[in-house]
């Protein structure tokens, strides 16, 4: 499986924003750059040193601004607020829109959601939906709990409340399993294949929902040791994840919006999104256009993951924003709205870039 980072919900550095001024305007005003960005910022500028895309969040803010961020682009034309949120101007989406729809692949495209401002822009909501039905199912999503464009809002409310109900109840594949080993068990000793057959139906099961990690932990490995014995394991470790099914999916019960179903995998999510298959998305490119990846080796690093991608879905001059999955190794939610999530990323070559990012957080252990 392939490892990268799950986004923490505690705040990330944010970027600064350009300062808006008119064509004739030989520099900004300097109260005005106070004001946004803060002393240090301004001696930067004054002095002409580099001045770095990030600062940190708790900086002084525009009192115009309605929406928190965590990073917003050097263009002020993008910007990120926690993990499920982003906002871009609407010319930015509609232009990645366009890109979007020229593929023939992809399989997603942008909304404009509410509007806000940020930095003194006026911003929309960034929501990613299916570009149709038909992208939906080829993306093996269930197209009744899946935003598609064009939807009504009283349409994605009532599949909203339709997929926070469906995820309520543990799956009726548990209770079908626990009625074969009920039965399995009480015919003394069992046939090897009915055995095997239990095995690799509680696996699949205890890895959609409770985790890869889970399962390895708990789920023993040779079933025949001891057949009879290994029903009762499994016995209780149906009953186990039925009573924590609930707790483990509470990030998708409470949902704000109807997001995309992402896999708990980098490359799965991307091709999901994106129309591709095992292969085909890009493994070289530093700057990735709409519509196609970014990626990163980290095999060659020392930390936990081996690799990560994450689809592009709009850029702002060097910066982009991706919506992506991360292959969370402790999470119980094989597929889940709330796995997908936003991030923004600088120019290559720069400490924000998405190869420094993702090789910054894989030596520091997270995800």
């Amino acid at each position: 499986m392939t490892y990268a980072r799950l986004p923490q919900q505690s705040a990330l550095p944010e970027r600064v924003a350009g300062v808006s001024r008119r064509a004739s305007d030989a520099v900004p005003r300097l109260a005005d750059m106070q004001r946004s960005f803060g002393n240090a910022a301004v001696s930067r500028a004054l002095t002409g040193a580099l001045v770095q895309r990030y600062t940190e969040p708790d900086g002084e803010r525009d009192i115009a601004d309605t929406a928190p961020y965590d990073r917003i682009s050097q263009n002020g034309r993008i910007a990120v607020s926690g993990r499920q949120e982003a906002f871009a101007e609407a010319e930015l989406i509609a232009s990645a829109n366009a890109v979007l729809a020229a593929s023939e692949q992809v399989r997603i495209r942008l909304e404009a959601g509410r509007e806000v401002v940020v930095g003194g822009r006026v911003l929309h909501r960034v929501l990613p939906v299916f570009a149709s039905r038909e992208a939906a199912e080829a993306a093996r999503a269930n197209s009744e709990h899946e935003p598609l464009a064009g939807e009504s809002a009283q349409d994605r409310a009532a599949k909203l409340d339709s997929y926070r109900r469906s995820v309520v109840q543990p799956p009726a594949a548990l209770g079908l399993l626990l009625q074969d080993v009920a039965r399995l068990a009480g015919r003394g000793r069992p046939s090897e294949g009915s055995v095997n057959g239990v095995h690799q139906r509680l696996l699949a099961l205890a890895m959609e929902n409770q985790g890869a990690t889970w399962a390895a932990a708990n789920v023993p490995v040779n079933p025949l040791l001891d057949p009879v014995d290994y029903l009762k394991t499994a016995g209780r470790l149906i009953g186990v994840i039925v009573m924590e099914y609930a707790g483990s999916r509470e990030p998708e019960r409470v949902m704000q919006d109807l997001l995309i179903t992402m896999p708990n995998d980098c490359q799965a999510a991307a091709q999901r999104l994106l129309g591709t298959r095992m292969g085909e998305l890009q493994q070289a490119g530093a700057e990735p256009a709409v519509g196609q990846n970014h990626y990163v080796n980290l095999s060659d690093a020392p930390g936990r993951w081996n690799n990560h991608f994450g689809a592009v879905i709009m850029r702002d001059g060097d910066d982009t924003l991706t919506f992506e999955a991360a292959a969370d190794s402790t999470s119980r939610i094989g597929e889940g709205k709330s796995l997908g999530y936003f991030a923004l990323y600088g120019k290559q070559g720069t400490s924000q870039s998405f190869d420094a990012d993702l090789r910054r957080q894989n030596a520091a252990g997270n995800g």
